[in-house]
């Protein structure tokens, strides 16, 4: 039998994850670098984090979800800039690709999420202390 507070933590700690995501987007949308050239494939630019899931199961069974985060290698777009100090000869850098109104509504579906799992666990807390009450 899967644990509905199992559940719902892992839901827990996936949305955090997310939430951090996107709050490292945000804040660091202005971090542009140079733009990565054949003799510098390296780069400063931010790489903006994007997270996806994994259902967990335990024997055919839903047990969670596992969250992970990664940097889009080519999350960058080239922008005129010519007094950056990583402006190249035609004043060209590199900004990061980060959508500032899709991060916010990241932020509120993981809040929203957050306070979904956090009923559950409220649930299963209250379930647990009647059949407790039951028993004694």
């Amino acid at each position: 039998m899967v644990n509905a507070l199992s559940i719902a933590i892992s839901g827990l700690m996936a949305q955090s994850q997310r939430l951090s995501a996107s709050a490292n987007n945000i804040a660091n949308a202005l971090t542009t670098g140079a733009l990565p050239t054949q003799q510098a494939p390296a780069s400063t630019v931010y790489k903006p984090l994007s997270v996806s899931y994994t259902a967990l199961t335990i024997g055919g069974t839903g047990s969670g979800v596992a969250a992970s985060v990664t940097a889009d290698p080519n999350g960058y777009s080239p922008v005129y800039d010519p007094s950056s100090i990583y402006a190249n000869k035609d004043g060209i850098i590199a900004a990061p690709n980060v959508n500032l109104t899709q991060e916010s509504v990241n932020i509120l579906e993981s809040k929203t999420i957050f306070k979904a799992n956090l009923s559950v666990i409220k649930t299963q807390d209250q379930m647990l202390g009647d059949l407790l009450n039951i028993i004694s």
